[in-house]
């Protein structure tokens, strides 16, 4: 109750859907979203590196660049890598939007969740056995 409390305080958490919502802004390390489970939304805007929403469980994750390099047309989304090698590894269940392409291995064992990217690298969708 107290954690619920503090980010209810702190504006992370949403009262009417007990959700965390997490926004970021830069560059995202490896692992971005990682086991993000029901409840939970990250919204990055920058890039991240590789195994953005490994085992993905439920949870939301959204990267796009920055206002400003799309305002200026210094970042044109269909023609630029925003995420990493092997995107959503494993992920069971939850969503992935990418302004951008994705690097090679996208959705590399997925079993559930649906994905949206402009475009991917070699490899993609190996032993998939489900998502979208």
């Amino acid at each position: 109750r107290r954690r619920r409390r503090r980010l209810r305080r702190q504006g992370g958490l949403d009262s009417d859907s007990d959700s965390v919502a997490l926004r970021y802004r830069g560059s995202a390390g490896q692992s971005f979203g990682a086991f993000a489970c029901r409840g939970m939304s990250l919204h990055l805007e920058g890039d991240a590196n590789d195994y953005v929403g490994k085992g993905l469980s439920g949870g939301t994750v959204v990267v796009r660049p920055p206002a400003e390099s799309e305002a200026n047309g210094r970042f044109v989304a269909r023609d630029a890598v925003i995420v990493g090698n092997t995107c959503l590894y494993g992920a069971t269940s939850g969503e992935l939007f990418a302004a951008g392409k994705s690097g090679d291995r996208f959705g590399v064992r997925l079993s559930g969740g649906h994905a949206v990217v402009e475009g991917a690298g070699e490899h993609l969708c190996e032993y998939m056995t489900g998502g979208v």
